[in-house]
């Protein structure tokens, strides 16, 4: 072999095996050509994908695992596992490598050199086996780390070699192979991280980065291999190995391959574990929440019944005195009053009577979520349910000048079989809530058939307004709890947020549904289902046979169009031919023409409500000229305007109806007219003008109440009945009472009171009857007294406490003078005698004076130097700015100048008020009322009453001076 350091060229800078810079005159062509053994190769590879796929099957176990110690070692398990896969696949490779001189390797430094591959591995699932993703720095450290630890592991490999030949290194390729390590490490980390993120299956997620990691390493080794260079030395044998490389190979994969399984079977049997003990673990959670939901059920319901016992014992503790309340103000309206008496007291029952619904609405919600609200199933007409709920409401619609309009299909039949209380309560919520949002235009109620089966009918019911309407973002949320459309509107026009969340649960339990229709400042239309059976024995009976057999003519006149076409409906359906006008002028011309052409109206329905006087003229043309004498004219009047004016029933008009009108009503009144009846078919209405009836009874009730106001509220409804009453303060009394004297017709027993309550005495008063029987009563009978508990609970559970102690009825606090009519006409009804006609309380005081005198002697009491001097001065301040308010009042109503109108109002009342011009502060509060909320336009009709009235008050005033 020729010398190397003959023929050297230019010296060179290259790396020795301790990579110290040497700088070498050899000839790079001197140097000895290795080969390689692909078989080999490819076997290196394999191994680097093999350790680099168990590493990253343990990195699961890393994450999975709940203690310190259990990560420790798994991360141990797979450093050790990946590094030594990775010394396995450099020491092929190195093997793969033949060179044609002897190599022989140092135990020692062949071994240790394993150490740098751990400590890459370790770094890598470092990387990739934390809870939280690694971001770009934390990824970009652990691949230069991992690269130099492959890169550190691969030449500490190559310093244990000892081949015979000298050993350099180029360092461009020594710096390109850790530079691919560094790359190809950065690769695979993120290959695993986006394939972790995008869910993508875990098996595959981790061949794929094993590849990748694998190829990182293998690309290291066989670029580092590149940069090494082996030069000839001078004497050196050209031997082979004592192994055949091969065969060392062999047993090293044999080896790794063994290690790697063994590492997967570990790691498979410690998912198992994982998952057992997870499985366990989510069965004791389970457990736990299945203990927790119990006992939170069990809590839920214990509270639920606490809340029920509240509800209704607070119920019973507003019932009772409310019962005081609304009964004192009942007989307090059938004694003589003055008007303002008799506004007080009416907005003393109207209050009572809104805060006795909030109570109800909180109640039935509370039964509602206790799940102990029940309905029960009675015979019923539906047309009277809504004619009900027409009657309650007709007088809130008048006082607001809102049209109350409602139509009932004829198909519907006359007897369904279900629960009329929940479906008036529905009505009433949906009508009240109309009422309360509608300043302006109508109401519409209708009811008409859905559905119908052999055994059931679906009734469609819907109200609809012209009110402020309700936007769409809040139309999902009308029907929850306590919600209101808005808060500060809601406080001003009332209401708990609670109807619409009863009404609900009411049609639900009916079998039907509610929804709703709306756009705001448009008005809203509610609509809903109920199911009801058919009655058996009434069917469809009566379905579509209302008819007018006689063929007439009627002139429908009515001012609101809604109206007009829910009355031409029923004429249609009636077989009655109309012609329908809105305005009194044109119906005036359309009856006029009609007469002149020979084909008269023989029935005229005029709406006196909103035609007013124009109206009453309308009539008076109508009755004045006609084909056959006299035509006839059914007019339609306010419930509280008109009827008590005598023009209409001087004009002989057939009938006069309350607006709007019963169909069956105005159905009866065109069948008499064209059977030829004479007036007085159908009476007039009664209003609160108008005399009334009150229920009499020939009776001796024992009236059982511990609360003295309650117990004068009954004893005053019995005796305005014609019933005699008897007092007992407590049960214990009762008892003793009816022991001494049997000859009660009725016993009304409050439930809660001290020393004993309702349920122990009936049961005593029970046992007295066992024990001592009574005689023969006065039609000769053995009589059992009924007992009537009144009490204000209104839950199922104390009615049936009530029946259980020997009760017969159930009357809940607050009731009225109808209520407790019912149950005396219930139990009693032997003893109930013809009804007793009263007119209404006149007052028998004098009119109000214009000036009060009472106050005038204040003033003149008030201490001064001269109180007379002060008198005088007082009235001639009032007379001298008087009267300039008063023009100031009229100018302002005919500019509609609505806000300096109420002000000289305002004024005015207090200047009068303060002299004791009683009428004259009374009508400017009234003018300042109408002005704030009506506007102008109401005012005019006060004017000239104000005028008098302070025409009087001045010439009192000026005499007393």
């Amino acid at each position: 072999m020729a010398d190397p350091l003959g023929k050297a060229g230019r010296p060179m800078l290259n790396l020795d095996w301790r990579f110290f810079p040497v700088f070498d005159s050899l000839d790079p062509a001197n140097a000895y050509r290795g080969a390689y053994d692909l078989g080999l190769v490819a076997t290196s590879l394999a191994i680097a994908i093999l350790a680099a796929f168990v590493a990253l099957s343990i990195s699961g176990r890393i994450v999975a695992a709940t203690t310190a110690r259990a990560r420790y070692a798994w991360a141990s398990a797979g450093a050790i596992s990946m590094g030594g896969g990775i010394w396995a696949m450099h020491f092929i490779g190195m093997l793969a490598f033949s060179l044609p001189c002897g190599v022989a390797y140092d135990p020692a430094g062949t071994v240790l050199s394993m150490i740098p591959g751990i400590i890459a591995s370790g770094i890598a699932l470092n990387a990739i086996s934390k809870e939280t993703e690694p971001g770009l720095p934390r990824l970009t450290v652990s691949a230069v780390l991992m690269g130099a630890g492959i890169g550190a592991m691969h030449y500490s490999g190559m310093a244990a070699m000892r081949p015979e030949a000298l050993l350099r290194y180029d360092p461009a390729l020594v710096g390109v192979s850790v530079v691919v390590a560094i790359v190809l490490a950065f690769v695979s980390l993120s290959i695993r991280v986006r394939f972790h993120r995008a869910n993508t299956p875990d098996l595959l997620a981790t061949i794929t980065a094993a590849s990748v990691m694998g190829c990182a390493v293998a690309g290291m080794h066989y670029t580092a291999m590149q940069a090494s260079i082996f030069f000839p030395l001078p004497g050196a044998p050209l031997s082979s190995m004592a192994l055949s490389p091969t065969l060392l190979a062999l047993l090293i994969t044999l080896f790794t391959i063994l290690i790697a399984s063994s590492t997967l079977v570990a790691t498979f049997a410690g998912r198992q574990n994982e998952l057992a003990l997870s499985l366990r673990a989510e069965v004791a959670r389970r457990e736990d929440i299945e203990q927790d939901l119990v006992r939170a059920r069990e809590q839920a319901e214990a509270a639920n019944r606490a809340k029920s016992q509240f509800v209704a014992t607070m119920s019973h503790e507003i019932r009772t005195p409310m019962n005081g309340v609304l009964g004192m103000t009942n007989l307090i309206s059938s004694t003589p009053l003055n008007e303002r008496q008799r506004r007080l007291v009416e907005n003393l029952s109207r209050s009572g009577k809104a805060l006795l619904a909030t109570i109800n609405d909180i109640l039935d919600f509370s039964k509602i979520e206790a799940g102990r609200f029940e309905l029960f199933e009675v015979d019923f007409d539906p047309r009277e349910v809504l004619a009900e709920v027409t009657d309650l409401f007709s007088e809130p619609c008048a006082s607001k000048g809102v049209e109350f309009v409602y139509f009932v299909d004829e198909q519907i039949p006359s007897r369904v079989r279900g629960d009329p209380v929940r479906l008036r309560q529905v009505l009433i919520n949906l009508v009240g809530n109309a009422i309360k949002y509608t300043d302006r235009g109508e109401i519409l109620v209708e009811m008409a058939i859905a559905e119908r089966t052999e055994e059931h009918v679906m009734l469609a019911c819907s109200v609809q307004d012209t009110g402020i309407g309700i936007a769409a973002e809040q139309q999902a949320k009308v029907f929850d709890s306590f919600y209101q459309i808005d808060n500060v509107m809601s406080r001003a026009r009332g209401g708990s947020g609670l109807g619409l969340t009863i009404a609900k649960h009411l049609v639900d339990m009916m079998g039907g549904t509610i929804g709703l229709h709306s756009e705001l400042g448009q008005g809203s239309r509610f609509h809903f289902t109920v199911r009801a059976r058919r009655s058996a024995g009434h069917e469809d009976a009566n379905a579509g046979l209302r008819r007018i057999a006689s063929r007439f003519r009627v002139m429908l006149v009515d001012t609101n169009a809604v109206s007009a076409r829910v009355l031409s409906l029923y004429l249609k359906s009636w077989g009655v031919q109309s012609a329908v006008y809105t305005a009194a002028a044109a119906a005036r011309a359309g009856w006029d023409e009609a007469l002149a052409a020979g084909k008269s109206f023989d029935v005229a329905i005029i709406d006196v409500k909103g035609l007013g006087m124009a109206g009453i003229d309308l009539a008076r043309h109508v009755r004045a000229e006609g084909r056959e004498g006299k035509a006839n004219v059914i007019a339609l009047v306010a419930i509280d305007s008109f009827t008590v004016d005598s023009s209409l029933e001087r004009l002989g008009v057939f009938a006069t109806l309350m607006k709007p009108a019963r169909p069956s009503e105005l159905f009866n009144c065109l069948a008499a007219i064209a059977s030829g009846t004479k007036r007085g078919a159908a009476s007039l209405f009664p209003t609160r003008a108008q005399r009334t009836k009150h229920p009499q009874f020939e009776a001796r009730i024992l009236v059982v109440e511990d609360n003295a106001v309650n117990q004068e509220v009954a004893v005053g409804m019995l005796e305005g009945m014609g019933c005699r009453a008897v007092t007992a303060p407590n049960g214990s009394a009762a008892v003793q009472v009816f022991a001494r004297d049997r000859s009660f017709d009725l016993i009304l027993m409050d439930c809660e009171m001290p020393v004993m309550d309702g349920f122990e005495a009936s049961q005593r008063i029970r046992d007295v009857e066992r024990a001592v029987p009574h005689g023969d009563d006065d039609r000769g009978q053995w009589q059992r007294i009924s007992i009537v508990a009144v009490t204000a609970h209104a839950l199922t559970s104390v009615r049936e406490r009530c029946l259980a102690a020997g009760m017969d009825d159930f009357l809940v606090k607050p009731f009225d003078e109808a209520q407790l009519a019912e149950v005396l006409r219930r139990w009693l009804p032997y003893r109930e005698r013809a009804p007793l006609e009263r007119a209404p309380p006149t007052v028998a005081t004098p009119d109000p004076q214009p000036i009060d005198l009472a106050r005038i002697e204040e003033i003149r009491a008030i201490k001064g130097q001269n109180s007379a001097t002060l008198l005088q001065r007082v009235i001639s301040q009032f007379t001298a700015t008087a009267p300039t308010l008063a023009a100031t009042i009229r100018t302002k109503t005919a500019e509609g100048d609505c806000e300096a109108l109420w002000r000289a109002a305002h004024s005015l009342k207090s200047s009068a008020a303060a002299v004791g011009a009683q009428l004259v502060s009374g009508r400017c509060a009234e003018i300042e009322a109408k002005a704030r909320s009506s506007g102008a336009e109401p005012v005019k009709t006060l004017l000239d009453a104000l005028d008098r009235e302070l025409a009087a008050a001045t010439r009192s005033l000026q005499q007393l001076t």
